[in-house]
């Protein structure tokens, strides 16, 4: 009894399936880091605006909170005088009351 060509082939690839290695997810993770390393590498000496920026936030948020400091201190402190405040909108009123005589 002759054996099928096609069976011939089919073993060999199963024989060579079993001598191959097994799947690994360690790979995977070195094939992440050697993407990245490349990335880095093409980047290297490369900033983008955008980490610039990132880069300037704590200084510039520094200056604004030294101009509020210096804004605070260099304002003149004094006190609101309420009847002022309560004399605001009544000069119509005012007026009213002197051109009719009341």
């Amino acid at each position: 009894m002759k054996t099928d060509p096609s069976d011939e082939k089919l073993e060999r690839l199963f024989a060579a399936a079993r001598k191959a290695e097994l799947y690994k997810p360690s790979r995977e993770l070195e094939l992440e880091t050697r993407v990245m390393a490349k990335i880095r590498a093409t980047h290297q000496g490369q900033m983008s605006f955008l980490s610039w920026t990132w880069r300037l936030v704590p200084a510039l948020v520094c200056v604004v909170i030294l101009l509020g400091i210096w804004t605070y201190a260099t304002e003149p402190h004094y006190t609101v005088d309420f009847s002022a405040v309560a004399k605001i909108g009544n000069e119509e009123t005012m007026l009213t009351a002197y051109l009719t005589g009341e």
